[in-house]
């Protein structure tokens, strides 16, 4: 009776998907079962995982869920086919006899198309067949070492070649953002686009759930290669808090272990300046980072409130009655609703964990009081106009450059200290006059923003302001939650803290040099004149 097939294949790597490895192996699969006269009943797959450290052969693999099949009885009197003995084991001939041998007490027949060979389950296992499967494991596996030893050496070329200022190298899983034209490295316009609107939406408070949508709404097509595409999937959280955090948008090229070792590798998409804005926004919303709720009615003083008792921070309650309902007399149905309000006060006096600051203020007043008393005097005092704004982009940029440039060369000393070659002196040399002309380039552009800064600040600035105040309780869901995230990050910015005293009053503090006091009703007590 003819046996049902299965035929697994497997590839390690993006090159070989690239060559069709996985398509090759199929198609020689069905033809050799056409020869032996079995029916393929079913192709698996495990794409990108390798077979020299087992990873096919954990959970989630293919060839993990056929092991656990035929375990419990599901594929006795077939055959598993494959390439070679090394698609299913590269780390040496007892993992891989162990293997075969254990689909064979399943009932499980495996055969190689390569050379032709079958281990069945119903055989005692001839000295020949032990000594050719013990054979082909070595070499699979000595084989494998020796890719493995090879890749490594490749990349350590690569490494050092990047170190030493080489650009426009070939290498795998380059920046989505970036072509290839003529064998040079050039932004993609479009992409680059995408990618600053994603970092601008980000440092105005919009979450990254949100960004998701909005690049959904815009129908704006993913960049995953079509190769490595499953249907259309469209964007996901994962990868954009990957393009926020990643440094190769700086142009940086930086190992797994996290050592930069270019600066200047890949054409820069994203500006420094920008790029700080984007972390400092991370930073404060990191409690936030997996798992953001949809709430149009943002507390505009998330992450700023603390007690000045115990310096933990405020607990946010929006409490809202169900009510009462009862039947009047004319039959009428109506609710009466008792309580709809906002309450901040010290969590862990709330939670009665040291701490036993009592006061319990309306977090309506604190935003009246902020929003209406505060923000446009805070907006004007902090408010910069484009040149300052170019010159603190330029000092950004300079002193990250100065960074890499410093622990390059602290890098390079340390290989001078057991003897190094006159490239490597002359190197040093040059990485020295960088550094001492990007400490001259810091100090007259720090000198120019201080100037700049001096100077009366625009209107335009305001205006932004009052226009995003102007939105914050619109009627439209999208524009009041937009409108109120941009206006949360940009009072983090504006105001240090916003302490509530056990005497139930609250102090905003903008600085170490500046604060006001008010009484739970908004109303200013004292501080107003210390402000300069």
């Amino acid at each position: 009776m003819p046996a049902n097939a299965i035929v697994y294949a497997r590839f390690s790597s993006s090159e070989q998907s690239k060559g069709y490895s996985l398509e090759r192996q199929l198609t020689l699969g069905r033809e050799f079962a056409a020869e032996q006269g079995w029916t393929v009943e079913a192709t698996i797959t495990d794409e990108g995982r390798s077979a020299y450290h087992g990873n096919n052969r954990l959970e989630g693999s293919s060839l993990h869920q056929f092991e656990l099949e035929a375990r419990n009885g599901l594929h006795r009197g077939k055959v598993l086919l494959v390439e070679n003995v090394d698609r299913l084991s590269r780390q040496g001939p007892k993992a891989a006899a162990r293997l075969i041998w254990g689909l064979n007490e399943c009932g499980v027949d495996v055969a190689t198309f390569h050379d032709g060979r079958i281990y069945g389950a119903n055989e005692s296992g001839e000295l020949e067949d032990v000594l050719l499967l013990m054979m082909s494991a070595i070499n699979a596996h000595q084989e494998s070492d020796k890719k493995s030893k090879r890749v490594t050496a490749s990349w350590r070329s690569r490494f050092d070649r990047i170190a030493t200022g080489a650009k426009n190298l070939p290498m795998p899983n380059q920046p989505l953002w970036l072509d290839r034209v003529d064998g040079e490295l050039v932004l993609n316009d479009h992409r680059v686009r995408v990618l600053n609107d994603i970092y601008d939406l980000y440092i105005d408070g919009v979450g990254i759930h949100k960004i998701v949508t909005i690049l959904h709404a815009r129908e704006e097509p993913s960049w995953t290669p079509p190769e490595q595409r499953r249907g259309n999937n469209g964007w996901f959280y994962s990868y954009i808090y990957r393009l926020l955090t990643k440094r190769t948008v700086l142009g940086e090229y930086v190992k797994h272990d996290g050592k930069t070792i270019s600066t200047d590798f890949w054409p820069q998409a994203i500006s420094t300046e920008k790029w700080n804005r984007a972390q400092a926004a991370l930073a404060m919303r990191k409690g936030n980072q997996k798992t953001e709720k949809i709430n149009l009615n943002r507390n505009l003083l998330q992450g700023i409130i603390v007690c000045e008792q115990c310096g933990g921070g405020a607990h946010f309650r929006h409490q809202i009655d169900k009510g009462q309902t009862y039947r009047r007399k004319s039959g009428e149905l109506v609710t009466y609703k008792r309580n709809d309000h906002r309450r901040v006060r010290c969590d862990k006096a709330r939670r009665k964990h040291d701490c036993d600051n009592g006061t319990i203020l309306s977090y309506d007043v604190l935003e009246w009081t902020v929003l209406e008393e505060m923000l446009p005097k805070l907006v004007e005092k902090r408010s910069d106009n484009p040149a300052a704004l170019e010159l603190r982009q330029r000092i950004a940029e300079l002193v990250r450059l100065r960074e890499a440039d410093q622990t390059r060369l602290s890098n390079l000393v340390d290989v001078l200290a057991d003897g190094g070659s006159k490239a490597i002196v002359q190197r040093v040399g040059e990485l020295e006059a960088a550094i001492e002309r990007q400490d001259a380039e810091i100090a007259a552009a720090q000198k120019a923003l201080a100037i700049e800064s001096a100077k009366p600040a625009s209107d335009d600035d305001v205006a932004l302001i009052e226009s995003l105040r102007a939105e914050l309780n619109s009627p439209d869901d999208e524009i009041r939650s937009y409108a109120r995230g941009r206006v949360n990050m940009s009072l983090r910015r504006l105001i240090k803290r916003i302490a509530i005293t056990p005497t139930g009053l609250f102090r905003v503090e903008p600085d170490d040099q500046s604060w006001w006091l008010f009484d739970d009703t908004g109303k200013l007590l004292e501080g107003e004149a210390v402000i300069g």
